[in-house]
């Protein structure tokens, strides 16, 4: 934690963890004898010394910790659980992991039955590969959900599972977690989460290349989540792209266009790319062209070099082989500032495909054979686009109202 958290700050905070979890550690009939009286006036003080007196967003989770030290106080266990989760967060946004760990797995041994608690740990331990320790925090927390009867947590543990599962590969295993939870939520009418696992299963057999499954999971997903649903744009530019990724071009761009004002500023730049390509890929050269300028004014960001790699592949389909090496040259310039490894693989591909002068044969391949499924593909997008619809009339809504 300490090389998150640098000089006199990162050692007061360090010292504050310890006393959580010594105080987690110690039976609530010893804990008012645990630390010394004054301990919280010099904990504080130091507190003071190191933030410089700033009014610093730490301050008040802090002064809440500070009142464990207190022995004429008994904080409840859940007080100190939020502070904990308060420092986490601020660790979060200001991408200090380790300390955001360390404070989540001190909120739940604060509280050792709330699973809620536990399952951030477990969250948080799979997003840094801590796979062993993920694992862990996964069984406590479905253990004390199930004793408690919180089915939510029950779920969304079973879905941050097969998350997991699915990252590192394991795919039975994530399709297992996902079944598991999707009973669940139906059995006990969780919609919510149940339209979030219809969506992560969509996610997962279009990752296994089960297209048939993938698509029927995403038809259940829209429609369980219904019109105007918040979660709507992100499943529906999920679908976009995997169409986009099989060559399904006009179904693809279909859906882009309706989804991308809805979309989080987050998605922006890989949805410009995608945009671009599939204009590309139907031909639509100034559709391309709008995409292509849009996405040269965003500054560099996650998504953005991924995005340029999409421009150069549409690049490749309108035959401009000048164009493509700009954007792919873009592209890899920001994946290498970003170490994205990945990225700049994909940015080689393509340098490796104009160089061996294989533009003509990308540009020649021909819509992929779909069978039955492009009946089936073509009314998805169409039933996407009218669930979308409420969004755009909520917005226009808003906009009267703000004018």
């Amino acid at each position: 934690m300490l090389h998150d958290l640098d000089g006199d700050f990162g050692v007061v905070v360090w010292k504050m963890l310890r006393s959580v979890l010594l105080w987690a550690e110690t039976s609530p009939s010893d804990r008012g004898s645990l630390f010394s009286p004054d301990a919280g006036q010099r904990r504080r003080a130091e507190l003071l010394a190191a933030t410089h007196g700033e009014n610093h967003p730490l301050l008040e989770p802090m002064e809440s910790l500070l009142r464990m030290m207190d022995p004429d106080t008994i904080p409840d266990p859940d007080e100190v659980g939020v502070a904990c989760l308060r420092i986490a967060g601020w660790a979060d946004e200001n991408e200090f992991p380790r300390t955001a760990i360390e404070f989540r797995q001190a909120a739940a041994l604060s509280c050792p039955s709330n699973p809620r608690f536990a399952l951030s740990v477990m969250r948080t331990a799979r997003d840094l590969a801590q796979y062993s320790r993920a694992e862990a925090w996964f069984h406590r927390s479905v253990g004390l959900a199930r004793q408690c009867r919180d089915w939510d947590t029950y779920v969304r543990a079973y879905l941050a599972h097969g998350t997991m599962m699915r990252r590192r590969g394991a795919l039975p295993a994530a399709r297992r977690s996902y079944l598991k939870a999707l009973r669940r939520a139906t059995r006990q009418g969780l919609s919510e989460v149940r339209s979030m696992t219809l969506h992560d299963l969509f996610v997962l057999e279009e990752y296994a290349s089960n297209r048939d499954a993938a698509d029927r999971y995403a038809g259940l997903a829209a429609d369980s989540y219904g019109p105007g649903h918040r979660s709507l744009p992100t499943l529906a530019h999920d679908v976009a792209v995997a169409w986009l990724q099989q060559g399904y071009f006009e179904n693809s761009l279909k859906v882009l266009r309706s989804v991308f004002p809805h979309l989080p500023e987050a998605y922006r730049p890989v949805a410009l790319g995608s945009l671009a390509r599939s204009s590309a890929g139907v031909g639509d050269t100034p559709g391309f062209s709008r995409a292509r300028r849009d996405l040269s004014r965003i500054p560099p960001g996650p998504g953005v070099a991924e995005a340029w790699i999409e421009v150069a592949r549409g690049s490749l389909l309108l035959g401009n082989r000048a164009e493509a090496r700009d954007a792919v040259r873009r592209g890899e310039d920001l994946a290498r500032t970003r170490m994205e490894g990945q990225i700049r693989f994909m940015a080689q591909s393509i340098f490796d495909a104009i160089e061996a002068e294989e533009a003509a044969a990308l540009r020649q391949v021909p819509e992929p054979s779909e069978g039955g499924a492009a009946t089936d593909r073509s009314r998805l997008a169409d039933r996407l686009v009218v669930l979308l619809e409420p969004l755009s009339s909520g917005e226009r809504a808003h906009s009267a109202a703000r004018r």
